[in-house]
């Protein structure tokens, strides 16, 4: 099972651990909603995915002038074109 240590949000985590308990003692396969037909494949493929994405990563803060500075010194974007897979090559 999964444990959901969310320090920034710990309702969250916590009732993913829930969740995550309830899933853990289902057989697999089994549905768990016959109106939608959720099965417990469904839940456990949602809680991987939620827990794949809650690492805590902390943004880096700009004040306005860093941020007009990165933009500044950023690359241009230049728009690509791209050939038709169907395009001739006529040498």
């Amino acid at each position: 099972m999964a444990a959901f240590d969310d320090s920034t949000d710990p309702a969250l985590g916590a009732a993913c651990n829930r969740l995550a308990a309830f899933c853990e003692a289902l057989p697999a396969g089994v549905i768990v909603d016959d109106a939608s037909g959720l099965t417990e494949s469904d839940l456990a493929l949602i809680l991987r995915n939620l827990h794949a994405t809650r690492q805590h990563v902390p943004l880096e803060e700009l004040t306005i002038e860093q941020a007009a500075a990165r933009y500044a010194t950023a690359p241009s974007s230049t728009p690509t074109t791209r050939r038709s897979p169907w395009a001739r090559d006529d040498g």
